[in-house]
């Protein structure tokens, strides 16, 4: 529980940052993080927390994402839309078993869109997972404190993999890793007959294929090594 982070991404009440917090210490966790949230030091927030106003006070602030995820192994998105955008997305029961493992030796950040708006496009992008809660189709929507709730009680009461662990690359390697995959296929030409929107496709594939498997640092190291022979043969 030590090494998973709970990331609200501009929550938009403060008493839903309150029950957020003790919906963690209720399932063991404690690293809260906030991105760009409403003034919570307030007697709204820690009403709602009651006792949990440790965790509340304790909350890492960031003025954006990347910031906020930058030293994370593996970053989870949880989403209820779907879409091209948004494509694998894993029930919260399917991905558990990849969140304790890579939470086994890595940063793991499970980020929790706006309470109306939920993450947009761009910022599903940066996730290497994509997570949904199943819920009743006339009425899928979930309060925010519910969500982190379910989210950490799945995680709690579950039991950790036996597959073995590895030390995941951090998410800005990954990143760099992206970047230059696409920049080598763009010189191949790759994808440039299937319309613009290809190459974006593809891309969307390789990091929801990486983000289910996880990389090593010697890992990202030998794509990118395997990308700049590709560049230099091209020379």
């Amino acid at each position: 529980m030590n090494t998973i982070s709970i990331v609200l991404v501009e929550p938009q009440s403060s008493g839903n940052i309150g029950s957020v917090a003790r919906a963690m210490e209720n399932t063991g966790f404690s690293n809260l993080v906030l991105v760009n949230p409403v003034d919570y030091k307030n007697n709204e927030a820690y009403s709602m927390a009651c006792n949990a106003c440790g965790t509340l006070l304790k909350a890492k602030v960031f003025t954006d994402i990347r910031s906020a995820i930058k030293d994370s192994g593996l970053v989870v998105g949880t989403t209820r839309r779907k879409g091209r955008e948004r494509y694998p997305v894993l029930t919260l029961q399917e991905a558990i078993p990849n969140i304790l493992t890579a939470a086994k030796k890595n940063k793991v950040s499970i980020l929790f869109g706006r309470e109306d708006k939920g993450l947009k496009n761009e910022e599903i992008k940066l996730c290497d997972l994509l997570v949904e809660i199943p819920t009743h189709k006339k009425y899928p929507s979930l309060n925010l404190s519910h969500a982190v709730f379910l989210t950490c009680y799945e995680l709690f009461r579950a039991e950790i993999p036996a597959s073995p662990s590895i030390k995941l690359a951090p998410w800005e390697e990954m990143e760099g890793m992206y970047i230059h995959l696409e920049k080598t296929l763009k010189k191949l030409s790759y994808g440039e007959k299937g319309g613009k929107h290809l190459l974006k496709a593809i891309m969307r594939s390789f990091k929801r294929l990486f983000g289910r498997t996880g990389l090593m640092q010697k890992e990202v190291n030998m794509i990118r090594g395997i990308c700049t022979q590709i560049e230099e043969r091209i020379k």
